[in-house]
């Protein structure tokens, strides 16, 4: 199988070093780690998660509209996004956040976030190995060497590792299956995501497409809630900061685009990871007082190892994505 080819005339991007794509990814992490504290306490506020979820994808979208309005590059690139089409299915990498926002709040409270997490991870860290063995993210085709498959593994142990001594529910393991999936098309987001940057050559444009997609799904999601069920209404609360979580996920978006090219989905999926782990510790002794547990800073140690262990095998692992396009071009005249 080859890998998409980038279409031509893609505009060239700022391609940032290995250590600096890392870096952003990891804050990235720490972004969705605040992002996820912040629209859990929403959440409850308005008792409703969903709705939380809208109001912060609704946010997290004033950034790109803004750029939109104001940036000409950003309107450009959106036209080369229309001009130079790829499948359309590869626009639709914001449905997959916005499906694991509407599971997560589903299934958190029937599973429990310790299991939710650990299932999540492992769908995603398997979901990224996949994604680049079969080139969908946009740095080509990266082989399962074994550096790379002891690293995703190393990062679903770090990640249950974490977990330890939180609150477990037993009696709902058939959900797990499903959260992997779900956990498995945050992969599918990144690569897709990610192919869309190559087009655009921008993540601003990246990330409008991302917010169209996502949002929209969430916004016909707590429609048909709302019609089925209800939604609770409750005033707004008036602390500021209980709407920085949609512009959080925006952020890890961005950063995400300027890094995927660099270190490909399993790399950015595992610097995410430990990311939110730093951000998890930090909102623990910062946020709540609460002194660390030794579990997540094990897992955090265990977690940044994957990392390390990955990047040992990717020079190996690489295929030469140059070459895959041109014959996939040359194939196609």
């Amino acid at each position: 199988m080859t890998t998409v080819p980038r279409p031509r005339g893609a505009p060239s991007r700022l391609v940032v070093p290995v250590w600096a794509a890392l870096a952003l990814v990891v804050a990235g992490g720490a972004c969705a780690a605040g992002q996820a504290a912040i629209n859990g306490e929403l959440g409850q506020r308005l008792d409703s998660p969903l709705t939380a979820a809208a109001i912060s994808n609704s946010l997290g979208g004033v950034l790109f509209v803004v750029s939109l309005a104001t940036v000409s590059r950003v309107r450009e690139g959106l036209r080369r996004a229309w001009r130079q089409r790829l499948p359309l299915w590869m626009y639709t990498g914001g449905l997959f956040g916005a499906v694991y926002v509407f599971a997560g709040s589903l299934t958190v409270p029937l599973m429990g976030v310790a299991l939710f997490t650990v299932a999540q991870v492992c769908g995603n860290t398997m979901g990224a190995l996949g994604t680049d063995a079969v080139g969908l993210g946009p740095s080509g085709r990266l082989r399962v060497t074994r550096p790379r498959l002891a690293g995703a593994a190393l990062a679903i142990v770090a990640i249950a590792v974490a977990q330890v001594g939180r609150d477990l529910a037993t009696g709902l393991w058939w959900l797990v299956p499903f959260v992997v999936v779900i956990g498995a098309g945050l992969a599918l987001q990144g690569a897709f995501n990610g192919r869309v940057n190559e087009v655009t050559g921008n993540p601003l444009s990246t990330g409008m497409v991302n917010f169209v997609a996502g949002t929209s799904v969430l916004y016909l999601i707590v429609g048909v809630v709302a019609v089925v069920d209800g939604l609770p209404l409750s005033r707004l609360p008036s602390e500021p900061w209980l709407y920085l979580g949609g512009p959080l996920g925006s952020l890890l978006v961005v950063f995400s685009m300027l890094a995927i090219k660099v270190i490909g989905v399993l790399r950015m999926a595992l610097g995410i990871l430990t990311g939110q782990l730093v951000g998890a510790l930090v909102i623990d002794v910062v946020a709540l007082g609460v002194t660390p547990s030794p579990w997540l800073v094990a897992g955090l140690v265990l977690t940044a190892a994957a990392v390390a262990i990955t990047g040992r095998g990717k020079a190996r692992a690489e295929a030469t994505p140059d070459a895959d396009i041109s014959a996939a071009a040359a194939k196609r005249d």
